[in-house]
């Protein structure tokens, strides 16, 4: 199976794990319940990790290193916004 889903889905790895962890050994099984399951795969969050874990306390992205349109000039369609950008917070900013 791990085969076959990452040749024909592109899946592998630790997506491949996911579905062997989160998903029922029946779906496998059925082609088109795997196909469901991988569109709208269920995650069930059981707790959270603490705040403080959570909040990035370094990084952001530099303003240089975009386009006039947002979009990283070393990657081609990926744009960014929010407070990624020229912000001084415990949650990030500019490096």
């Amino acid at each position: 199976m791990a085969t076959h889903l990452r040749r024909y889905a592109g899946i592998s790895g630790v997506k491949s794990a996911l579905l062997r962890v989160v998903l029922p050994r029946e779906t496998f099984a059925d082609p088109s319940a795997l196909a469901a399951a991988i569109k709208s795969l269920p995650i069930i969050l059981r707790a959270t990790r603490p705040l403080a874990e959570a909040i990035s306390t370094a990084g952001g992205v530099r303003f240089e290193d975009l386009d006039e349109r947002l979009m990283l000039r070393k990657m081609p369609g990926l744009f960014c916004v929010g407070e990624m950008l020229d912000w001084e917070a415990p949650t990030g900013g500019i490096c």
